[in-house]
C-alpha cells in the first residue's frame, strides 16, 4: 500500500507545476468605441505529448488557439525544450467581451517560457503583438486603447511591437510613446520575443548567432544566375524583337502612344537587370528582368489583337492549356529534402499563374480586352516560370539528400500555419474591415485549398504570404533601426537554416531583394517574407527529422541566460507577488494529495 501511496504522490508532483499569471490588454467593443481592458492569462505546463489546451470566459471575438500553438513552438525553441513532451494548459479570463486571436501571442509565449523555465513575472509589465512562427512579434491593433489597458492594470512598462510608434487616429498622427507618457507608462517597442523576455523576468536569453554557410551561399549564387541568365536572354531577345515590329507598324495615335510608353519601361526594368547582374544581385536582376518580360509579353499579344492576327478568347484557352500542363510536370516531381524548395517554388508559381488567368477570364467576359491580355500574359509567365524552377533543381541538385517525403508527414504543421493566417487575417478584418486586401482573402483561400487537397508544402507557402500581406498595412514605418534589426533577424534566420545543410532559396532571395529596394515599407515586407521562409525551411526539416539527433543538436544547444535589469521596474516586488501565488497553489496541491491518499488508504484498509 505504501508503494501505491508512493507512486501517487510522484505522479501527481511530477505531473504538476505552478501556474504562471501574466496580463496582457485586449480591445472590447462598446456602443462607445473600443475600449482597451486588462485580461488575465494563467498558464500552466506540465509533462504531456504535445497538446495545447485553452479556455476562455467569457469567449473571445476570435479563436485563440492557433496563436496559443504558435506560442507553445517558439517557446520551446526559445528555451531548448522539446514540446512534444509537455501539455500547455491556458486559462483567459476577462470581466468582458474581448477581440481575441493573435494580439496576445507574444504575451502568451513570454507566460510560456517562464512556465516551462520556472520562472517569476514582473507584473508591472504589460504587452501588445502577436508571435510569429520564427519569434518575432507582429503588428497588432488598438494600441492606444491598450496603453490606457495598461493604465488600468496599474503597468508603468507597455511593450509594442516594433514599426507601431506612430499610430494614425482621425487622419492625426499620434506618438504612442508620448501617449503613454501622459498616462504614466513607458511605452517601449521590441521586435521578438527575445527583446521583450528581460522586461517580465529580469533574464536574458540570447540568439544563437549562426555563421553564414560559404558552400550553400555559393550554390545559391550558381542557382540564381542560371535562372537569371535564361530570363535575361528571353527578355533581351523579345524587346529587341517588340521594338522592330512598333517601328513597321502603326495602330493609331492612342495606341502607338501607350505601347511605345509601355516599351520604354521594359527597356528601363531591362537595363536595371543588367546593371543587377553586373553586381551579381542575381535574385533582383531576376525579378526585373521578369518584370520587363511581362510588359512585353503584353505588348506581342497586344499588337496580335490589334493587327486580328490573334483571338484574346483562342489566347486565354491557348494559355490555359499551356498552365493544365506546366501543372502537370511541376507535380509529377517527387518531393525531397534536397528540392522542396526548388519544387515549392514551382507550386507556388502555378497557384499564382492559375489565379491570373481567373482575372483574365473575368476581364474578358467584362469586356475589358486590355487587362484580359495583361493577366493572360502574366499567367502565362508565371507557368513557365515554374517549370524554371523544377528545370534549375534537376540541373544543380545532386542526389546525396534524394529521400523522398511523404507530404502526409507535415499536415499538422500546415495546420499550424493555416491557423496562424487565419487569425491574423480574422483579427485584422474584424479591427479594420478596410485593411484587409481581396489579395489577402485570395491567398487565404488558396492555402485552405491546398489544405483540403492534401498540398501541405503549398499551405504553408501561402498562409505565409497571407500573414505577411495581412500585418504590413498596420505598421507604419519611422524608425531605420527597424530596418536594421529586420535586417540582421532575418540574415540570422537563414544563417540558422543553413546550419542544417538547406539552400533556403526563397528566404535568401527574399533579402536580397529587400536590399535592393528604396521603399521602406517594401523593405520591410521582404525581409519578413525573408525570415518567414527561413523559419519554414527550418520547421520542415525538424519535422521531417523528428528522431535525427544530428538535426536536433543543430539547434538544441544549451541556452545561454543572463541576469538583467534593463529597463525593469519594482521587479522585486512581483517576484514577491508571484511567489505567494505560487505558495497558495503549492499548498493547494499538498492538501489535494494528501486528501487523495488518505482516501486512498481509507478505503484499502476498509
Amino acid at each position: 500500500m505504501k508503494k501505491l501511496l508512493t507512486l501517487l504522490f510522484l505522479f501527481i508532483l511530477l505531473n504538476t507545476t505552478f501556474a504562471v499569471i501574466i496580463k496582457a490588454p485586449a480591445v472590447s467593443l462598446t456602443d462607445m468605441g473600443p475600449e482597451g481592458v486588462p485580461i488575465s492569462i494563467q498558464i500552466n505546463v506540465s509533462k504531456g505529448n504535445g497538446h495545447v489546451f485553452m479556455d476562455t470566459l467569457p469567449l473571445t471575438q476570435l479563436d485563440m488557439q492557433g496563436s496559443a500553438r504558435i506560442a507553445a513552438k517558439v517557446a520551446g525553441e526559445i528555451t531548448g525544450k522539446d514540446m512534444n513532451k509537455y501539455n500547455v494548459y491556458i486559462t483567459v479570463r476577462s470581466d468582458v467581451p474581448v477581440v481575441g486571436g493573435p494580439s496576445a501571442g507574444a504575451t502568451m509565449t513570454i507566460g510560456i517560457i517562464c512556465a516551462l523555465m520556472n520562472w517569476s513575472i514582473n507584473h508591472n509589465v504589460m504587452m501588445t503583438g502577436t508571435i510569429n512562427p520564427d519569434g518575432s512579434i507582429g503588428p497588432v491593433g488598438g494600441i492606444l486603447e491598450k496603453i490606457e489597458a495598461a493604465k488600468k492594470a496599474n503597468c508603468t512598462i507597455m511593450l509594442i511591437p516594433k514599426g507601431q510608434r506612430y499610430v494614425t487616429e482621425n487622419n492625426m498622427k499620434i506618438d504612442a510613446v508620448k501617449f503613454g507618457e501622459k498616462l504614466g507608462v513607458k511605452v517601449i517597442e521590441v521586435g521578438s520575443i527575445y527583446e521583450a523576455l528581460p522586461y517580465f523576468t529580469n533574464k536574458k536569453i540570447t540568439m544563437k548567432k549562426y555563421p553564414e554557410n560559404p558552400i550553400i551561399e555559393e550554390k545559391y549564387q550558381k542557382i540564381m544566375k542560371d535562372l537569371c541568365d535564361k530570363i535575361l536572354k528571353t527578355a533581351n531577345e523579345k524587346y529587341d524583337n517588340i521594338s522592330n515590329e512598333l517601328n513597321n507598324e502603326y495602330f493609331g495615335y492612342n495606341y502607338q502612344n501607350k505601347l511605345s510608353s509601355e516599351l520604354k519601361e521594359a527597356k528601363k526594368l531591362l537595363d536595371k537587370a543588367n546593371d543587377e547582374y553586373m553586381d551579381e544581385k542575381y535574385y533582383s536582376a531576376t525579378c526585373s528582368a521578369f518584370n520587363a518580360l511581362i510588359k512585353l509579353e503584353t505588348i506581342d499579344h497586344t499588337i496580335k489583337y490589334l493587327t486580328g492576327e490573334e483571338d484574346i478568347k483562342t489566347y486565354l484557352n491557348n494559355v490555359q492549356n499551356q498552365i493544365d500542363y506546366d501543372k502537370k510536370v511541376v507535380y509529377s516531381k517527387n518531393l525531397t529534402l534536397n528540392n522542396f524548395e526548388e519544387i515549392l517554388s514551382g507550386r507556388v508559381r502555378i497557384s499564382e499563374a492559375e489565379s491570373l488567368l481567373d482575372k483574365a477570364w473575368k476581364s474578358y467576359y467584362l469586356g475589358n480586352y486590355e487587362d484580359a491580355i495583361k493577366y493572360g500574359s502574366f499567367a502565362k509567365l508565371r507557368g513557365e516560370s515554374a517549370i524554371w524552377w523544377v528545370t534549375l533543381c534537376e540541373i544543380n541538385c545532386n542526389d546525396s539528400n534524394n529521400k523522398i517525403i511523404n507530404e502526409s508527414s507535415l499536415k499538422s504543421l500546415a495546420q499550424q500555419y493555416l491557423d496562424n493566417a487565419e487569425t491574423i487575417t480574422t483579427y485584422v478584418e474584424t479591427l479594420y474591415p478596410n485593411l484587409v486586401s481581396d489579395d489577402v482573402l485570395d491567398d487565404l483561400e488558396s492555402a485552405k485549398k491546398a489544405y483540403n487537397e492534401g498540398d501541405y508544402v503549398l499551405t504553408i507557402a501561402k498562409s505565409i504570404d497571407t500573414c505577411v500581406e495581412a500585418e504590413i498595412p498596420l505598421v507604419i514605418f519611422e524608425d531605420k533601426d527597424y530596418l536594421n534589426y529586420l535586417d540582421s533577424f532575418s540574415k540570422n534566420k537563414i544563417n540558422m537554416a543553413e546550419t542544417i545543410g538547406i539552400n533556403p532559396i526563397s528566404a535568401l532571395g527574399y533579402y536580397e531583394y529587400a536590399n535592393s529596394l528604396n521603399d521602406s515599407l517594401l523593405k520591410i515586407m521582404y525581409y519578413k517574407y525573408s525570415s518567414y521562409y527561413a523559419q519554414m525551411d527550418i520547421d520542415i526539416v525538424k519535422e521531417l527529422n523528428k528522431d535525427n539527433k544530428g538535426i536536433k543538436e543543430s539547434f538544441d544547444n544549451e541556452i545561454n541566460i543572463i541576469n538583467t535589469n534593463e529597463n525593469i521596474v519594482n521587479a522585486e516586488e512581483s517576484t514577491k507577488e508571484n511567489n505567494n501565488i505560487a505558495i497558495i497553489i503549492s499548498a493547494i496541491v499538498g492538501g489535494l494529495i494528501g486528501f487523495v491518499g488518505g482516501y486512498i488508504a481509507k478505503k484499502v484498509s476498509t
